[in-house]
């Protein structure tokens, strides 16, 4: 192989790249990792929530030294207005170790050093600037005027894969398959956050919401505990968000202050504010996923789902970045690299990951597009809830009095019927 040139040179050394470059690595790949921040995780963000099935089908029983945060063992759904709000708080004994909250610059600084101890090489502060295409085939990259060829490139770029873009391997996302997350990270002692929460040590909530915290904007509140820090944050669908006309800034900060949330925060040190751009097309807004000597995971392909409930896309970054690295492992041994050769990765990714998002793939439009999700329903139900456990003198009504009376006048039965039997198929 020639001294400038590479088996495998992968863009990004987020979950999916260093997850593809560690099983490359560790097969005795020649693996180069190329990324822009100056480290890795600097530029990534979630809430986040990690599930740890993808952790052990990377690296079986190696894991443990991982820099996760709190087990979640209590899960909370929330919803909100101006003034009250009704939970519903779920604990889950029998799960063990499923999931955990996981701050992204920690664990994508851990995964990356998994990579390079295997013999990955990662540069950092190197932008990707377009890929290296040599008669019809992805040959390389080029960073500024420098151009480094490849057997086989594969796209962990994330959300914004601009270079693919540019070589025309991929479609810019449609505002409508997109949403905008914003997250402040509270640092608080670990004695208070076990207070606040009524947790134990390395145990830890996930609470999502929606209604008045969104303002009517498609989307939802989420928190995360971590071990000494508190994750806050908002998600919004961007075509909601720009009809809207609200600075989103200001939305971000006054849910903050509903009594429901601020009670968690309050007294916390902000140590982390950040912004970013979250791919929730699903199944019908992927690309193609592979290409002559090409091959796109984790976000920059948009394996993101929404369910409302759940939020999950770290899990499936790392699994695309095993399914591609296991595809270009049989494409050395064969000496082909062409598409006919990588379609494989399509093959590994669909009994499981694609096949989660095609189940979901309505999930999207009917979280985004549903009238009164995100206002009259949440309202509906914390109204509903409040009137069930107000005494007040008055005569007492049964439950089916309280729910027509909830829905009287604010939405007509037949949507409600309707929203119903259509979140059931979607979601």
């Amino acid at each position: 192989m020639a001294e400038d040139k590479f088996q495998v040179i992968i863009i990004g050394a987020g979950l999916a790249g260093s997850a593809a470059a560690y099983r490359l690595a560790k097969a005795g790949r020649e693996v180069l990792v190329v990324e822009k921040a100056q480290t890795p995780g600097a530029k990534n963000m979630t809430g986040g929530r990690i599930y740890t099935y993808a952790l052990e089908e990377l690296m079986p029983g190696e894991w443990a030294d991982a820099p996760l945060e709190r087990e979640v063992t209590r899960e909370i759904l929330m919803m909100m207005t101006a003034d009250d709000c009704f939970a519903i708080d779920s604990s889950f004994g029998s799960i063990k170790q499923q999931s955990y909250s996981v701050l992204r610059a920690k664990l994508d600084a851990w995964l990356a050093e998994k990579a390079e101890a295997e013999g990955a090489m990662i540069i950092y502060g190197s932008t990707v600037t377009d890929l290296l295409v040599k008669d019809g085939k992805v040959a390389g990259v080029i960073i500024g005027d420098e151009e480094m060829e490849a057997d086989v490139v594969i796209s962990a770029e994330g959300v914004n894969a601009l270079a693919s873009e540019r070589a025309g391997l991929i479609k810019t996302k449609a505002p409508k398959d997109m949403a905008v997350g914003l997250k402040y990270v509270y640092k608080l002692s670990e004695e208070i956050i076990n207070q606040r929460f009524n947790s134990a040590s390395g145990k830890g909530v996930a609470l999502l919401c929606a209604g008045e915290c969104n303002r009517g904007i498609s989307g939802g509140a989420f928190l995360y505990t971590n071990k000494d820090s508190v994750s806050i944050g908002l998600v919004v669908d961007t075509e909601g968000w720009k009809a809207s006309g609200l600075p989103l800034a200001q939305v971000a900060e006054e849910f903050k202050l509903h009594p429901a949330l601020l009670r968690y925060i309050e007294g916390g040190e902000l140590i982390e504010y950040s912004a970013h751009l979250i791919p929730e097309g699903g199944f019908k807004s992927l690309p193609q996923l592979y290409a002559d000597g090409f091959l796109v995971t984790g976000d920059a392909a948009g394996l993101v789902i929404n369910r409302g409930i759940t939020v999950r896309g770290m899990d499936y970054a790392i699994m695309s970045g095993i399914a591609a690295a296991e595809t270009v492992n049989e494409a050395i041994e064969a000496g082909d690299y062409s598409k006919n050769r990588l379609k494989s990765y399509a093959d590994r990714l669909r009994p499981f990951v694609l096949k989660d998002l095609e189940t979901l793939k309505d999930s999207h439009d009917y979280i985004a597009h549903t009238k009164h999700m995100f206002t009259t329903y949440p309202a509906l139900i914390t109204g509903m809830m409040k009137n069930l456990y107000s005494v007040d003198g008055t005569p007492t009504k049964g439950a089916v009095g309280l729910v027509k009376q909830a829905i009287k006048g604010k939405v007509p039965y037949f949507d409600v019927f309707k929203d119903a039997l259509k979140g059931g198929r979607s979601l």
